[in-house]
């Protein structure tokens, strides 16, 4: 087994009503336009028809000057479970934390390449102009499923290759704290 210690980031996840929901993850890479973190599932969990096992990892892959971001499921052995990718906004990258801004609408796609959008029913119809249109973009940029998928698979596969990981080596399962509301940080 391999250890993959790494500097330990928040993931800040904002939602468009002011929640604001805390992970703690390792950070595998950092720079002022990408970030590749990595967080331990403790728990089973069905996302879509993809299952995810506890002990499974996502590699969470962020671009600040992307619409979107990526969690790519991995099994212990590596193998890809599938990959999970939020339409986002104001994604900010730090040594500290991952901060981006949840626009509701995901995609889900499979490790046979089928995909499939969710949760457009949670867009408010009063979402402002500029998100709107960063969801638009989110949306147009994750219909290029095969693209998407080989951007990610670049960024993860040389972790990927490093698999199994030791369990102590992704201390990051698990919010950090109860969702808080930011004041002045809604929709």
């Amino acid at each position: 087994m391999v250890d993959m210690s790494a500097r330990i980031v928040e993931e800040r996840k904002r939602k468009l009503d002011g929640r604001v929901l805390r992970y703690r993850c390792a950070a595998l890479h950092l720079s002022k336009e990408r970030a590749v973190l990595l967080y331990r599932m403790e728990h089973a969990a069905d996302v879509g028809e993809v299952h995810v096992p506890a002990g499974a990892v996502s590699f969470g892959v962020y671009w600040t000057a992307r619409p979107y971001n990526v969690y790519h499921f991995v099994d212990a052995a590596g193998e890809t479970l599938g990959y999970y990718c939020n339409a986002a906004t104001e994604t900010r990258i730090s040594r500290e934390a991952v901060d981006w801004l949840d626009l509701e609408v995901d995609f889900l796609i499979t490790p046979d390449g089928r995909a499939r959008m969710l949760d457009l029913e949670l867009v408010p119809p009063d979402l402002a102009a500029e998100r709107r249109a960063a969801l638009g973009s989110a949306i147009s940029a994750l219909g290029r499923v095969q693209q998407v998928v080989a951007d990610v698979e670049a960024c993860t596969g040389p972790y990927r290759r490093l698999m199994p990981l030791r369990p102590e080596a992704a201390p990051c399962a698990g919010p950090v704290a109860a969702p808080t509301r930011r004041t002045g940080d809604g929709p």
